[in-house]
């Protein structure tokens, strides 16, 4: 019989020979996850970038809006505000006759689909060359942003992905300026009552202003207007 003290050494010397195996396989598993979570994101992807298919009509293939700027863009947008939205058109709570079409499609009757466009939209870049307004005032568009806006919209534009508050940096000015209006008028109900009513109090050239100084800002540091002959 093998004494208690070799049965030991024997056990802890077989451990020490499969300890560098260890790392090895360890490393494996990391990079067999690793494998299945890239093939998820790309199969979510094609899931959205399909799901996008009947959209491209409208907002083109890139998801950067209209030429002349009356479709928004949606790319790079915040993903839980899209997803939102498109419930909002599906459920008639917000009217278009072209986005009611669409939503009713009875793919977007599952929730997992609006959240794979919304994912697929939010990755891509924003439109860089957004339409933008004349430029002439841009000083009181960035007054009235800064006092008015920037609280739930951020300084940048960006927008709040938690609050579902939606990206307004770089989006079409014709499509802003026309959504100002319709926020104050015919969406009150779908904005908080403080954004109604300080977008009511706003004259028709303030409401130009922020529309044309919010279609300007970029992806990183928010429009300083330093030139006051634009004023």
């Amino acid at each position: 019989m093998i004494p208690l003290t070799r049965r030991r050494a024997a056990s802890t010397k077989l451990v020490g020979m499969h300890t560098p195996y260890r790392p090895l396989f360890a490393g494996l598993v990391y990079a067999l996850l690793c494998v299945g979570s890239v093939e998820a994101v790309q199969a979510a992807a094609s899931e959205g970038r399909h799901l996008y298919a009947p959209c491209v009509v409208c907002h083109q293939p890139n998801a950067g809006g209209s030429t002349d700027g009356l479709i928004p863009g949606l790319a790079g947008q915040q993903k839980r505000y899209l997803a939102k939205q498109l419930a909002a058109f599906r459920s008639g709570v917000r009217v278009d006759t072209a986005m009611q079409l669409v939503a009713e499609h009875p793919k977007f009757g599952d929730q997992s689909n609006i959240d794979a466009l919304a994912d697929y939209l939010s990755a891509l870049d924003a439109n860089p060359n957004p339409v933008k307004g004349s430029g002439a005032h841009l000083r009181v568009g960035q007054e009235t942003y800064t006092h008015i806006c920037a609280a739930c919209h951020g300084v940048d534009g960006r927008g709040d992905a938690g609050n579902r508050v939606p990206r307004i940096a770089g989006q079409h000015y014709p499509y802003l300026r026309r959504q100002i209006d319709a926020a104050a008028e015919l969406h009150r109900n779908l904005a908080p009552p403080e954004m109604t009513s300080a977008l009511r109090a706003m004259t028709d050239p303030q409401r130009d202003a922020v529309g044309d100084y919010a279609s300007r800002l970029g992806n990183s540091e928010p429009l300083l207007d330093v030139n006051p002959v634009n004023q």
